[in-house]
């Protein structure tokens, strides 16, 4: 994942793992027994993964660039906000070119 997500139960800023509900023995064991409830549980199993916080395993995550979570690292770890934001940058030349054209463009199109 290549943006930084945060947990909103501990408070970890980084990335992510990968969760998968169950049990692989079970999965082996009822392969090895049963071939229809195997491939049941194997099927329930791939479709139950989701990504959780490496720390705690919470999966109540949200980007740091949402506003939910710039105002949870405000409340309740400034120090982390500080040192995410020197990771932003401004807007390219370009990007700030392209944006007053359109700007222009929308404001004569409204009149």
């Amino acid at each position: 994942m290549s943006e930084q997500l945060v947990c909103t139960n501990c408070g970890h800023v980084g990335e992510t793992k990968t969760v998968t509900k169950g049990h692989f023995a079970l999965e082996v064991v009822l392969w090895l027994c049963f071939l229809v409830p195997g491939i049941i549980y194997s099927i329930w199993r791939l479709t139950t993964r989701y990504e959780a916080c490496p720390v705690c395993g919470n999966a109540n995550l949200l980007p740091i660039s949402a506003p939910m979570a710039q105002k949870f690292l405000h409340e309740n770890l400034p120090e982390k906000l500080s040192a995410n934001a020197a990771t932003t940058r401004a807007p390219s030349k370009a990007a700030n070119s392209i944006g007053r054209s359109l700007g222009r463009l929308v404001g004569k199109a409204l009149k």
